[in-house]
């Protein structure tokens, strides 16, 4: 899976973390549109705290403050093998296409002052 485009959204809360939420297209036709999240991490990077895809992540009701219930946490799917265990590799991979894409880094820096 390829990131053809990716832009940090806004603050968000996921599972009681903050987390800034990007915005991701890839190529892959099952998986187009995504929102990424992301939190601090020990190593003073960010940690990929989940990947959801649905009408959150293509309609923009996240940016509308609005509430979809047609969404999906789709982590284990994109990176799980069919042993059931994580591609360390692969998630990394998309991971790092998110967070070099034209600025995001530093967005999310500046958005979450983690510091």
């Amino acid at each position: 899976m390829i990131v053809t485009e990716a832009h940090v959204r806004r603050a968000a809360d996921r599972d009681g973390q903050p987390c800034a939420e990007v915005g991701v297209v890839t190529n892959d036709a099952q998986f187009q549109e995504l929102l990424a999240y992301f939190g601090p991490s020990r190593d003073n990077d960010f940690d990929m705290v989940a990947v959801v895809s649905g009408d959150d992540a293509s309609t923009g009701h996240r940016d509308a403050g609005l509430t979809s219930l047609a969404c999906a946490d789709i982590t284990d799917e994109l990176f799980d093998t069919p042993t059931m265990k994580t591609d360390w590799g692969e998630r990394e991979s998309f991971k790092e296409q998110v967070l070099s894409y034209n600025g995001v880094r530093a967005d999310i820096r500046r958005l979450m002052d983690w510091s």
